[in-house]
């Protein structure tokens, strides 16, 4: 929406203090339809200079005035859209030095026109015409200027909108996953402990059924005993195997040192990997909410190392300061792309579950998760504050686990 002023609405400013001047560049002009305001002094002038005035018409002598400083001050401070014009009425004839003085003294007014005395009225009319609409463009300006700084005001504003709203929804999807997450533990848990307490009960009374009829030694049955006892072996095994990785009891018993171990063990012996594991030797109880954590990280990273790595190897460093706790899992495999970092460093999206949910465990509980990953392998890196009532640092031991026996119970 445009706010200028129309041309025929435009005064001209005349100030021409001497003689009969204003009176009759103020009759020429208005006889015309153009709209004249005159000024009676330099403070008069200034004042009337604004939104309403299209252009002043001056005379001369009054260049020589000191009090035209406090007009060329006035246009000094104009804003970048305007260009004040203004015409100058000269005297005819040679030049003296007193109208060199007066032609240097215009130099501060800016946009200046000369007419030269004596001079027709229709030139007069057609000079004050041509700087009215002058004025206008600047006019025009002016207001697209003001269309676009609200367009960008408009613009930033809804631009702050939509970060609030995106960091609100980012806030509750992290809330989302985190209680997702720890829905997902308590299911675990629950999940392991129905295995146990109930499949693996049924299976382990079975067994002792068959080790009943078994010991009858009735003819014909022995060998179909034994493939049911073998069987139900098998199905007590893989049980209790799924109910510990569901979540180990020894992490609610004996701590996450104790199932690291276990873990590091079982995961040695099935994959074949050399692993390398490197605690405290007597490492104190976190927080179970820290020790769930780091479980559920180290078991991941384990997993896609022998997913994707494709190593033969791979370190797990556990250390703990009065603050902290710092769990670093390095292999020595084909390492991940650039592009996938480049993801994973910039918004942890599209990187697949297990990195976005280690980050996001991590995350939930104060720490950072970074991962390095080159031709030589890949490091992550995983730091989680503790609570200042948690354990100190104690000696550190290196168990190294290649073929170990996979303990199921």
């Amino acid at each position: 929406m445009t706010t200028h002023v129309p041309t025929n609405d435009l005064h001209v400013l005349v100030f021409a203090p001497f003689g009969k001047d204003s009176a009759l560049i103020e009759k020429v002009l208005t006889s015309c339809g153009i709209p004249v305001n005159v000024c009676a002094d330099p403070a008069a002038l200034v004042s009337a200079i604004c939104d309403e005035a299209g252009a002043a018409i001056i005379t001369e002598e009054v260049l020589q005035s000191a009090a035209i400083g406090s007009v060329a001050e006035k246009l000094t401070s104009q804003p970048r859209w305007s260009d004040f014009p203004i015409i100058v009425l000269t005297g005819g004839g040679m030049s003296t030095a007193s109208t060199e003085s007066a032609e240097r003294s215009r130099a501060p007014l800016g946009n200046v026109s000369l007419l030269e005395r004596p001079l027709r009225p229709a030139t007069l009319v057609s000079a004050a015409r041509m700087a009215l609409t002058a004025r206008q463009r600047q006019f025009e300006i002016r207001d697209h200027l003001r269309q676009r700084e609200a367009a960008e005001q408009a613009l930033q504003r809804a631009h702050d909108v939509l970060e609030t709203q995106v960091e609100q929804r980012t806030e509750a999807l992290r809330v989302l996953s985190s209680r997702l997450m720890r829905i997902q533990d308590e299911e675990r848990r629950r999940i392991a402990r129905e295995l146990h307490d109930s499949l693996g009960q049924y299976l382990a009374a079975a067994k002792i059924n068959l080790d009943v009829l078994s010991s009858e030694k009735q003819n014909g049955s022995a060998v179909y005993l034994h493939d049911a006892k073998t069987l139900i072996d098998r199905a007590i095994s893989d049980t209790r195997t799924l109910s510990h990785l569901l979540h180990p009891p020894l992490l609610d018993e004996a701590g996450f040192g104790t199932a690291a171990r276990w873990f590091v063990e079982g995961f040695g012996s099935r994959s074949k990997i050399t692993t390398t594991l490197e605690m405290p030797t007597n490492l104190h109880r976190l927080p179970s909410e820290i020790e769930i954590a780091l479980f559920r990280i180290l078991q991941e990273s384990l997993t896609n190392v022998h997913r994707h790595s494709g190593s033969k190897k791979v370190e797990i460093r556990l250390t703990l300061d009065e603050s902290s706790v710092s769990l670093i899992v390095e292999d020595h495999g084909k390492g991940m792309s650039r592009e996938i970092l480049a993801r994973f460093a910039e918004s942890g999206a599209n990187v697949g579950v297990g990195l976005a949910g280690m980050r996001e465990r991590a995350k939930e509980l104060g720490g950072t998760l970074e991962v390095q990953s080159g031709k030589k392998g890949t490091r992550l890196h995983v730091v989680i504050p503790i609570p200042a009532e948690s354990g100190d640092n104690e000696p550190s031991v290196s168990l190294t686990h290649t073929a170990s026996p996979f303990p199921v119970a």
